[in-house]
């Protein structure tokens, strides 16, 4: 296993894990449940990562991080934009939305160590109570707490989130089917049983195809002319066919998708759900009339209202499309910060390879797919939730280790 200079000199203080290690490896869990109790958790990260210093360490192993250079890119770009641009009412916390990628760079700052593993496990634990939390609600069994109101009623973004993560959780789960050959049965019983509390109970279509996504990047990682190989996959996608004949809600979510974007296309009236389209046009008219340095940081917010008045859009925060919104505001100056972020996750991932490399790779097409129709990066709520699973395998990955092919796999 990779370890960072930082790791290794906490190692010879005599410490084989730090607070803020342990700390980071039980957030996972968090995400699953309401953000303050995520919030808190961070806090207290954050509390044991200032307490126990190390700070040149630590930003060494930030500069160190592929993911450095692009992320300070998209600092310059929206420091610039801030200075050049219009500031509209509500700058500062658009502009701090931005960085969110700072969150991964300081989460990664503790280097490599036991504490991914353990994160790793905390993860698919989580994945798995949230699934049985959904049956259990399905039976009338779920008390009517605060804590799980989410899997009882649709609480827009958190329950997005949710279907997120049980879609992230079951590829990663598929991929450590095809990767380790222990605990087999185990290990499809819990993917099986994740997917279908996902496609049944979930309300997000996100989620469902994101876990779609993951397991075709799977499939294709891991297909081989191997009796097993080829038996896991034609079990994998004979299952993914029932769940999508079983699944009725989301399947007529998916159609209904479908027919909404007919209906755009042809001029016709679309569904409430269909929404989004709507919005897409709005701010394609905006991306035109500023396409190389946009309306400036926060502005299609201030902007968006006088522009759709009197429509169902009319008081959205955002286009549900970072895609959009980073051209409208940022220009294409923005959208190519923002890409170069996303194609180094994805670059990484194929050069450290093995079971981690699919791991990051899977989550940096989740994230890439879900900033099309949600504000991936603007909602903080899911913005922490990618950092902190995105920290799962990039911790202890080195500029200069990446570079040379080296695999960062943390299995090993």
């Amino acid at each position: 296993m990779y370890r960072s200079p930082m790791t290794d000199r906490l190692h010879s203080f005599g410490s084989n894990e730090t607070k803020a290690q342990f700390i980071l490896s039980l957030l996972p869990i968090t995400l699953f449940f309401p953000i303050g109790i995520g919030y808190t958790g961070i806090v207290l990260f954050i509390a044991a990562w200032l307490i126990e210093g190390h700070y040149r360490d630590k930003w060494q192993a930030i500069k160190d991080s592929p993911m450095f250079f692009p992320v300070l890119a998209l600092l310059v770009v929206t420091c610039v934009a801030g200075a050049l641009l219009e500031r509209q009412h509500g700058f500062w916390k658009a502009w701090l939305h931005y960085q969110i990628y700072w969150f991964l760079l300081l989460f990664i700052s503790v280097g490599a160590g036991q504490w991914q593993q353990r994160a790793l496990k905390v993860f698919f634990t989580g994945a798995v109570l949230a699934a049985t939390l959904f049956y259990l609600n399905y039976f009338h069994l779920l008390p009517n707490w605060g804590l799980v109101q989410n899997y009882i009623n649709y609480a827009g973004n958190k329950s997005i989130l949710l279907g997120i993560l049980l879609g992230i959780a079951g590829g990663w789960m598929l991929n450590d089917i095809f990767a380790k050959r222990d605990q087999l049965v185990l290990r499809i019983v819990a993917f099986l049983y994740i997917t279908l509390a996902l496609l049944l109970f979930a309300k997000t279509r996100s989620g469902s195809l994101i876990l779609v996504f993951g397991c075709a990047v799977v499939l294709l990682r891991h297909i081989t002319f191997s009796w097993r190989s080829l038996l896991l996959v034609v079990l994998t996608v004979a299952l993914l066919g029932v769940a999508w004949e079983t699944a009725t809600g989301f399947r007529e979510r998916l159609l209904g998708t479908a027919n909404d974007i007919k209906a755009f296309v042809g001029g016709g009236k679309v569904s409430d759900e269909g929404v989004r389209l709507e919005m897409y046009r709005i701010t394609g008219q905006m991306i035109e009339e500023h396409p190389v340095v946009g309306h400036g940081i926060g502005s299609w917010e201030a902007n968006y209202p006088a522009r759709a008045k009197g429509l169902l859009s009319e008081n959205m925060a955002t286009p549900h499309n970072d895609y959009l919104l980073y051209t409208a505001e940022l220009g294409v100056i923005g959208l190519a910060a923002l890409l170069w972020i996303w194609f180094t996750q994805l670059v990484v991932a194929v050069r450290i390879g093995g079971t981690n490399g699919v791991r990051l790779f899977t989550i940096g097409v989740a994230i890439m797919f879900g900033g099309l129709v949600n504000a991936i990066l603007r909602d903080a709520l899911f913005g922490i939730a990618f950092m902190i699973l995105l920290a799962i395998p990039l911790a202890g990955v080195s500029r200069h280790a990446y570079r040379n092919h080296y695999s960062g796999d943390m299995d090993k």
